[in-house]
Parts: C-alpha cells; sequence; structure tokens
C-alpha cells in the first residue's frame, strides 16, 4: 500500500514539474494568459487530488 501512495506521489510531481516549466516559459515570454490558465489548472489538479484522498 505504501509503495502504491509513492507511486502516486511520484508521478504527481512529475506532473508537476513539467506544468512549472511550462509556467516559467510563459512568465520568461511575458504570456500571462498561459500562464494564469496554467495556474488555474494547478490549482484543479491539486484540489482534485486532496478531494480524492
Amino acid at each position: 500500500m505504501e509503495e502504491n501512495n509513492l507511486s502516486v506521489f511520484k508521478s504527481y510531481l512529475r506532473q508537476l514539474i513539467v506544468r512549472l516549466k511550462e509556467l516559467k516559459k510563459a512568465l520568461e515570454t511575458d504570456d500571462k494568459d498561459r500562464a494564469l490558465e496554467i495556474v488555474d489548472q494547478l490549482i484543479l489538479d491539486t484540489q482534485a487530488g486532496i478531494e480524492d484522498n
């Protein structure tokens, strides 16, 4: 059971790092709309993860 939780958490972290890199790129190119879109999606994904547990 614990190994499954670790696997799920690592999957979440991999997904998070991809989104954070996208956010960084959007900020570096002054793409405010894209940056806000990414932040909104991160919030939704995190909220869904909290509610699943």
